[in-house]
C-alpha cells in the first residue's frame, strides 16, 4: 500500500501524507506522549505496517507531521494519548528531538541505519 495506489484506503493514505498539524508548543499534554515512525521505502512490510498503524490511529492523534521525503523513507512526528502511543510496533519508532531519545529501542534505530546504509552503497557505490 502507498499513497498512490487506488482502493479504499487511498483518500485516507493521500491525506495521511499531506497532514501537517500545527506543531504544538512545549511538553506534551497530560498523559499524551509523542513519538516518530520512520521506515525505509524499499522495506514493504514496514511501510505497510506504518500505514495501516496511522489509518487505524490517525483520527486519535491530535498532532501529525510527515516527515519523510518519501525517496528513500517515509515518517511521521506524532502525538497522542500516550497508551495509545504506547501500541507502536518498536520496528516503526526511530529517535528524535520531536520524540526524545527514549521515545525508540536502541535496536530499531540500529537496524535502520543499516538498512538505509546498504540502500545507499547499492545505488551509489555499487553502481555500474
Amino acid at each position: 500500500m502507498s499513497a498512490g495506489d487506488a482502493g479504499p484506503d487511498s483518500d485516507a493514505l493521500r491525506a495521511l501524507y499531506g497532514r501537517v498539524d500545527p506543531e504544538p508548543e512545549g511538553s506534551p499534554a497530560p498523559g499524551h506522549a509523542r513519538a516518530s515512525l520512520c521506515v525505509d521505502v524499499g522495506d514493504g512490510d514496514d511501510v505497510a505496517a506504518a500505514e495501516r498503524w496511522m489509518l487505524a490511529h490517525a483520527g486519535r492523534l491530535t498532532s501529525v507531521r510527515s516527515t519523510g521525503c518519501g525517496c528513500c523513507v517515509i515518517g511521521w512526528d506524532i502525538e497522542g494519548p500516550a497508551a495509545l502511543i504506547a501500541t507502536l510496533p518498536a520496528a516503526l519508532g526511530a529517535t528524535s528531538d520531536w520524540a526524545g531519545p527514549a521515545a525508540a529501542p536502541r535496536r530499531a534505530a540500529i537496524a535502520r541505519g543499516r538498512s538505509l546504509w546498504a540502500r545507499w552503497w547499492e545505488r551509489w557505490v555499487c553502481r555500474g
